[in-house]
């Protein structure tokens, strides 16, 4: 297949280029300085390269499109970019006939949330519900839980540390809990995301779309402080903040003090509470539907020793 690849330049592009490099697929990026941010040995293996001025690049859009026989959009989790951005991009998937699409997702279970629940997830809400109303292209959702990367605060990847009212310090080596700490947390790596959309495109039913659950492992925070420990050789500093209620209250007084065009300031608190509280859990796994063999959070913390 023609593959094209939206967001090209990205953590979770690059892994995706070299997943779909690796099975025998062409490659297509758009991107805006993708001959600046790809290695050469990456760019030499490219069907070609879009230049793109900005997600609203009509022209560019359509180049990318043409010919394509699936597109994997990695755009990062802006607002803008999930929702318009990713309109943009379909209505020219729509125009040049392309039926394989991969919404940019890679979260957790947004399916029964109403708008306003989690702010930074209404994007995805929202365009979903449109591409209901309005288009024949089945989107294709992959959601994943939080990234590792993100996660343990890797730099250039995101960052829910504490200061982002998230859970991990890497500076202090700290761990954050509220609840009980025995609250499972679903996690993927970048690089395993990839792998999940590069095998679930490539499928017959591909056009099809829909909703798919998958992760590259499942912890309880004292599991991860645990594991931490045992491969690092450095103890934890495990912090018990309070219960799943006054997480919960925290959450809904900094929303109060925030505003909603600038949610960042607050929405880690949301993060934190509905994975504690199992508000978006991903309840059923399809895992074994692809048989893929994921990353362990052994394995990530010995690829990346500056978490």
């Amino acid at each position: 297949m023609l593959v094209l690849v939206t967001g090209a330049t990205g953590n979770l592009g690059r892994y995706l280029i070299s997943s779909l490099l690796a099975r025998g697929h062409q490659v297509r990026a758009l991107a805006r300085n993708a001959s600046l941010k790809l290695p050469p040995e990456i760019l030499s293996r490219l069907e070609s390269v879009v230049q793109s001025s900005g997600y609203d690049d009509i022209a560019a859009l359509d180049c990318g499109c043409a010919g394509a026989d699936a597109i994997i959009n990695a755009y990062s989790g802006k607002p803008e970019l999930t929702l318009e951005g990713q309109l943009l991009l379909l209505r020219a998937a729509e125009r040049a006939g392309v039926k394989r699409f991969v919404a940019s997702c890679w979260t957790y279970d947004w399916t029964a949330l109403q708008l306003g629940q989690h702010e930074s997830y209404d994007p995805f809400i929202a365009f979903h519900n449109h591409v209901q109303l309005t288009s024949e292209i089945r989107p294709i959702y992959i959601m994943s839980g939080v990234f590792a990367e993100v996660f343990f605060a890797v730099p250039g990847h995101g960052d829910f540390s504490p200061q982002n009212h998230g859970c991990w310090d890497p500076q202090r080596k700290r761990l954050d809990i509220w609840g009980t700490g025995d609250e499972p947390w679903q996690w993927t790596t970048e690089r395993d995301a990839a792998e999940f959309a590069v095998e679930v495109v490539q499928r017959g039913d591909a056009a099809e779309g829909g909703f798919w659950r998958l992760c590259s492992g499942v912890n309880t925070l004292k599991e991860i402080a645990a594991t931490y420990e045992r491969v690092r050789g450095t103890k934890i500093d495990v912090r018990v903040m309070g219960s799943v209620t006054e997480l919960g209250e925290q959450a809904v007084q900094a929303r109060r003090r925030g505003s909603r065009n600038n949610f960042w300031s607050y929405i880690g608190w949301f993060y934190q509470l509905f994975t504690v509280d199992g508000t978006w859990i991903l309840e059923t796994l399809d895992n074994e539907k692809l048989g893929l063999r994921t990353t362990t959070l052994e394995e990530f913390l010995q690829e990346h020793p500056s978490t």
